[in-house]
């Protein structure tokens, strides 16, 4: 069976992402603790499949080497993090502010310190930057925050799910006249 290649715009899969973010903050927001078990089991399927299209953009997507080797630390981040969720659910439903924390305070500094070394590589650091500190500032309140009960932490994975995924919808719509495509096979 012959490999046929689709292009699909890195805007369009931007825009997908954001309508994610945005989706996980509504559901938190209606349904707090149905949100929570609902997060942890689908967490772990979410960040592989971010880490496996990040890992695709920077295989099947010529890119400088320097914002390669970017995306390949960001990929292995959430790739680690959705195997952690996925082979022990027990553990992942019961330390889920821990592993979301963490996960998004360091992909939170990677994309920061992204930003500031490929400054002048990329266009749009801004937006990098800003969802850097962003996740950095949702990360240290859901690992260091005073919020002892499951809803709340849902609210606070909610609000970031619905500011993140404002972020990316802007910077989607900023660059859907770029003629930047990722071939992806069928």
């Amino acid at each position: 069976m012959p490999v046929t290649t689709k292009k699909f715009s890195s805007w369009g899969l931007l825009l997908i992402a954001g309508g994610i973010f945005v989706g996980i903050g509504v559901l938190a927001f209606v349904n707090p603790l149905s949100s929570y078990v609902k997060l942890t089991k689908f967490s772990g399927i979410g960040l592989l499949l971010n880490g496996g299209l990040l890992l695709a953009m920077v295989i099947l997507r010529p890119v400088p080497s320097r914002e390669s080797k970017w995306l390949q630390v960001e990929s292995a981040l959430h790739l680690f993090f959705g195997l952690l969720f996925v082979f022990n659910p027990l553990l992942a439903f019961i330390a889920l502010p821990y592993f979301i924390g963490s996960w998004m305070l360091l992909v939170g500094i990677l994309k920061i310190l992204a930003a500031i070394a490929l400054r002048n590589l990329i266009l749009g650091r801004g937006f990098i930057m800003a969802a850097g500190l962003l996740s950095t500032l949702f990360g240290s309140l859901l690992l260091f925050s005073p919020f002892a009960r499951a809803s709340s932490i849902t609210l606070l994975i909610g609000a970031f799910g619905l500011i993140m995924g404002s972020l990316y919808i802007i910077d989607a719509l900023r660059y859907r006249r770029r003629p930047d495509n990722v071939d992806v096979m069928f």
